[in-house]
């Protein structure tokens, strides 16, 4: 019986201490204001691309013993929409209109759990499984990602996904009393610096 218990006090206080060191590998991040996104399209006369800076989110990570993700716990994104800029203010008003920026300010992405991360050379293959949120519609929607390890421990992710604004139900703008049609397929691309 003493053994018994012996043994079982040992198995508690092995549990505990693995539990302490797999909480210790979890680590947060937070964007810095280095990250930015961009979003481009078409039209009839010409290309455009906004651009914004304003950037807010949180990934966490579990990372092995050598300090190096593994896994995907939680990622979340938020962009304020009138923060997107191009070179033609009437662009930006009309895509602010389009996106109905006065109820829903804010571009939203939340991962569900299932998310996957992989080696990839000197860094990391991320995919993200979340929901994409646009003018108060959701979509689920995989983002793929390069992620590599920066100076002062930071983690730089960068991609591009494709979109179209019907998904969304946004009517892509048009400008010049519709001489300008803007086509319904854009692109993000983006680089966010992630720092703990």
């Amino acid at each position: 019986m003493l053994k018994k218990g012996f043994f079982s006090l040992v198995l508690i206080k092995c549990f505990f201490f693995l539990s302490l060191e797999n909480h210790a590998q979890q680590q947060t991040y937070s964007t810095s204001a280095d990250s930015y996104i961009t979003v481009t399209g078409t039209s009839t006369l010409h290309d455009w691309e906004m651009r914004s800076e304003n950037l807010r989110g949180e990934a966490v990570f579990n990372k092995d013993n050598n300090g190096s993700p593994q896994t995907l716990e939680s990622l979340t994104f938020r962009l304020g929409k009138t923060s997107l800029k191009s070179d033609k203010s009437q662009l930006d008003r009309r895509a602010y209109q389009a996106l109905n920026s006065n109820r829903h300010p804010e571009i939203i992405f939340r991962t569900n759990g299932s998310n996957s991360v992989r080696k990839n050379g000197d860094g990391y293959s991320v995919n993200a499984r979340g929901e994409l949120t646009i003018s108060g519609t959701t979509r689920r929607i995989n983002v793929d990602a390069n992620c590599i390890n920066g100076d002062d421990n930071k983690l730089i992710c960068s991609g591009s996904q494709k979109l179209k604004m019907s998904d969304f139900e946004v009517d892509p703008p048009v400008l010049m009393l519709g001489t300008l049609r803007t086509g319904d397929e854009i692109t993000i691309n983006y680089r966010i610096v992630y720092m703990q």
